[in-house]
């Protein structure tokens, strides 16, 4: 893997790191959700898959409905990523964390991808939901 994308997910924002292969942080900032951020990230991912030949891995804890933003764009933009489990997570950083802070915890979500096999989030086709939605509309 060349980068990682690691995002601490919250409430109307996250916090984002990019680290390269060397586990050195190339990039610490704040992602809005807001369509200019939204297109700034999709451009800065391109750019890194044109420059590594390979889509960086994406990482993010699952926060429930905060997160759920943050998916459905990965998920609309076609790409692959990584939701963890917080317990899992949280598990799986317990060594590393010295201080619990939001710019902290990407970060280290970030270091320990690197540290951690993790499979790809499954992504269901559209074709499916579609159906699914249809027979909770033709059963109500």
């Amino acid at each position: 893997m060349q980068h990682v994308v690691a995002l601490d997910v919250r409430m109307g924002k996250s916090t984002m790191v990019i680290y390269n292969r060397y586990h050195q942080c190339e990039f610490e900032g704040e992602l809005l959700y807001t369509k200019s951020h939204s297109k700034m990230l999709n451009e800065q991912l391109q750019t890194l898959t044109k420059q590594d030949g390979q889509a960086p891995e994406i990482v993010f804890e699952a926060t429930g409905v905060y997160s759920a933003s943050v998916e459905r764009f990965f998920q609309t933009a076609g790409y692959t990523y990584h939701r963890v489990n917080p317990l899992e997570a949280h598990l799986q950083m317990a060594s590393m964390r010295r201080q619990k802070t939001d710019t902290s915890d990407a970060h280290e979500l970030a270091k320990s991808h690197f540290q951690v096999e993790r499979t790809a989030t499954y992504q269901e086709e559209d074709y499916y939901k579609q159906m699914r939605a249809l027979t909770r509309y033709y059963n109500e």
